[in-house]
């Protein structure tokens, strides 16, 4: 029995005899409630070190990407990313077509990338001193007319 894993899919291939045609292949979806449970202890845990590290780490004022500047906005994306996948579960299981999860495998996480790309973008030119309301205002517009096109794409 050999066990390959994707991202999303188990695959479990049943071969009765190596030289036989007719093996069993089948496939185990990742349920949604495991998709949930992982995603909160990966936020819990990076909201934990971005804690740490804004209130223990001082900031190294000479260069823009210092260690703890990068590892700030990296603690950031995975903390937005990770929390983000509970809420686009639940929308995406009450508002999409019963057979989202077929048609489109990286959903959950594609959509909680972009919300995460999108805060670390927003808090680095904040770090630059150069975010108002019409850079964040377009900035969001650009990834939900990109996260539109993967939609309708299907």
């Amino acid at each position: 029995m050999n066990i390959m894993t994707n991202d999303v899919y188990l695959t479990l291939r049943y071969n009765y005899s190596t030289t036989s045609p007719y093996s069993k292949r089948r496939t185990i979806m990742m349920s949604l409630k495991r998709w949930v449970l992982l995603s909160i202890i990966i936020a819990v845990a990076s909201f934990t070190g971005l804690y740490y590290i804004l209130t223990q780490v001082w900031p190294d004022q000479t260069t823009l990407f210092a260690q703890p500047q990068l590892l700030m906005l990296s603690m950031m994306f995975m903390g937005l990313t990770s929390a983000t996948v509970p809420v686009t579960a639940y929308l995406n299981y009450r508002f999409a077509k019963g057979n989202w999860r077929e048609r489109d495998k990286a959903r959950l996480l594609r959509q909680g990338a972009w919300v995460g790309l999108s805060g670390v973008l927003l808090a680095y030119i904040q770090l630059v001193r150069a975010l108002n309301w019409a850079v964040a205002i377009v900035l969001v517009g650009v990834f939900i007319l990109i996260e539109l096109f993967f939609l309708t794409r299907e």
